[in-house]
């Protein structure tokens, strides 16, 4: 078989592969391999710690924004260091790829992941490309509540998939631009409370304009998905498991941080006392506030744990349960976020009031599952719903007309919103699972994959 697949091309190699898979799925189709939506004790774990983590990150930062603190100079004032939590953050995702060496090491031989110098040093591209949206992202959150921060990321499945359309020429089926066009709505609601009264009571620096705040997110969403779909496009590290592509990025972000972007802040002008950002007066700040002293390390801590258990829901459990933390860390922050303001830290500058303009945040919210809900194919509007023949369907249940995601893969929103080099080696590490009943069956599924 080998012989014959040198000799008979590529083109034709493929056809006939195709034609033999697809024989042995139509035979035997209980041998194929398919994630399960059913949730067992590993995946729950890691599926509550993925939404205690993703939540308690997002309100953490911002908690440490609206903390007040003596710097250099003596005089109090809020945390307000983007730089400083980037460098934090990216701290927070090199343990990764520690956790990855200890994965290693209790796995056998013959299993264990090849990892080159060459990938780990190609991976500095996308961490260049993180570096600038996440900065532009962490600045947005100065502006805006931590829900609707969150709530206007939704755009990012807006971005990628009409720069996928446009630049990669992946097919936009009609329930997928309704999807897009629902979610155009929400995004449109959330942001709207912006013109509603002035600045929200307990979010800390009330001069600040939300407004500024939500043109940063959709700015920093499109950095995003240009990313995204340069990584797609030109970049190919398939080898690169999951834990490592996010161990990688936070060292080089780290790096990339304290020698260049910390340097240019303290050399360009500000209001930082008169710089751009001075890390000294935010090392002071740190000193001075017991609370930041406890933010700090928390925010770290979490910022771990989510990207880690990111990557065990999908590992353990599918796509679809990470979905599901996804659409519902806007409702899990939201909900921390009321809490803490009127229970946990009343009348202390922390958490979100609900005003008026909250009931049309809230109908932006649940016009935004609706949106995603029908741009997944998991709303049946349009009879084109699901994969064609030339298209991968996203391995999350029983089948794919079964399945509740019946978008294609690589379009499908859990793909949309995180790195192709996270959910292509996802997808493969799947379809590479052996399991007694499934025999090689599964190599084959795979081989349709690559």
């Amino acid at each position: 078989w080998r012989q014959y697949h040198a000799n008979i091309g590529h083109k034709w190699s493929t056809k006939i592969n195709q034609r033999f898979t697809d024989t042995i799925m139509e035979i035997e189709p209980e041998k194929t391999h398919h994630e399960s939506v059913s949730c067992n004790f590993y995946g729950g774990v890691s599926f509550v710690l993925g939404m205690i983590t993703g939540t308690f990150s997002a309100l953490l930062c911002k908690m440490a924004y609206d903390t007040k603190s003596y710097g250099i100079d003596g005089t109090e004032k809020a945390f307000a260091k983007p730089i400083m939590m980037l460098l934090l953050m990216f701290t927070g995702m090199v343990p990764a790829i520690f956790i990855w060496m200890i994965q290693q090491y209790f796995t056998p031989l013959d299993k264990r992941d090849q990892l080159s110098a060459r990938t780990m040093a190609v991976l500095i591209i996308p961490s260049i490309c993180d570096l600038l949206c996440t900065l532009l992202l962490l600045v947005a959150q100065l502006y805006i509540t931590a829900s609707m921060w969150q709530m206007m990321r939704g755009s990012i499945i807006i971005i990628t998939a009409l720069l996928k359309r446009g630049v990669l020429g992946h097919r936009l089926k009609r329930h997928m631009w309704l999807g897009v066009g629902i979610i155009t709505v929400a995004m449109m609601l959330v942001a709207s409370t912006s013109f509603f009264g002035g600045p929200e009571e307990g979010s800390g620096e009330g001069s600040k304009d939300p407004r500024v705040g939500i043109l940063l997110v959709l700015v920093g969403c499109l950095a995003q998905g240009v990313q995204y779909v340069f990584e797609e496009k030109v970049m190919a590290v398939d080898n690169a498991p999951p834990l490592v592509v996010i161990g990688c990025e936070g060292l080089w972000g780290t790096l990339l941080t304290l020698l260049l972007v910390y340097p240019l802040a303290y050399a360009l002008p500000g209001e930082d006392g008169g710089r751009f950002e001075d890390p000294w007066d935010a090392l002071a700040m740190v000193r001075h506030s017991a609370s930041l002293q406890r933010l700090v390390p928390l925010f770290v801590l979490f910022v771990t744990g989510y990207n880690c258990m990111a990557v065990y829901v999908t590992s353990f459990l599918s796509a679809i349960w990470h979905a599901i933390m996804d659409n519902f860390r806007p409702v899990t922050i939201w909900g921390c976020d009321l809490l803490i303001f009127y229970v946990l830290l009343p009348h202390q500058g922390f958490g979100e009031a609900w005003v008026p303009a909250s009931w049309l945040q809230l109908g932006g919210l649940l016009v935004l599952f609706l949106g995603t809900a029908v741009y997944n194919g998991s709303v049946c509007v349009f009879s084109d719903v699901g994969p064609g023949p030339e298209e991968q369907p996203l391995r999350e249940g029983p089948g794919t007309q079964g399945g509740w995601i019946k978008t294609p893969a690589d379009m499908a929103s859990p793909s949309l919103m995180k790195s192709p080099l996270m959910h292509r080696q996802e997808r493969a590490g799947h379809a590479l699972e052996m399991h007694p009943a499934q025999g090689h069956y599964s190599s084959l599924a795979m081989s349709r994959d690559v």
